[in-house]
């Protein structure tokens, strides 16, 4: 029973790294720009995510340097994107992306990165379902 639940995660843990390892930013996912112990990560497939209309979420959580911050806002910028959407204050800057489709997949990629005193809190987050666009996915943001 053991060895099926390991060989199940390793399995899953597989399908979450292809999922994303097309893309610019996929070594920050690994654990490859910040060091996975500074990291909260959150993975999450099926379910749940269903009434959104997504099949998987990934999303990686730091707080870092402004020079980090700008290393991986760089990276979500460099991907090659259908569909944008970018917010920037003082303090704040926001970059949403709708990345091409992928195995009839809609896939999207969000950043945002919040400076508070010197450090910099960044959040980063990848999803891939039938959710359609960039606007359907504020809307269900604005709603939580």
């Amino acid at each position: 029973m053991k060895r099926t639940f390991i060989i199940s995660l390793m399995l899953f843990m597989t399908f979450a790294l292809h999922a994303q390892s097309d893309l610019q930013v996929s070594p920050l996912f690994e654990g490859k720009i910040i060091p996975q112990e500074r990291m909260v990560v959150t993975r999450v497939k099926g379910g749940m995510m269903q009434k959104y209309r997504l099949s998987f979420f990934h999303s990686v959580a730091f707080d870092g340097t402004e020079e980090e911050a700008n290393r991986v806002s760089t990276l979500v910028d460099k991907e090659e994107y259908i569909g944008s959407s970018d917010y920037q204050s003082k303090k704040v800057k926001t970059l949403k992306r709708q990345l091409p489709a992928k195995k009839d997949n809609n896939r999207f990629l969000c950043f945002k990165s919040n400076k508070k005193g010197k450090d910099y809190h960044v959040i980063v987050v990848y999803m891939e379902g039938a959710l359609a666009s960039l606007k359907e996915l504020e809307m269900i943001l604005i709603d939580q």
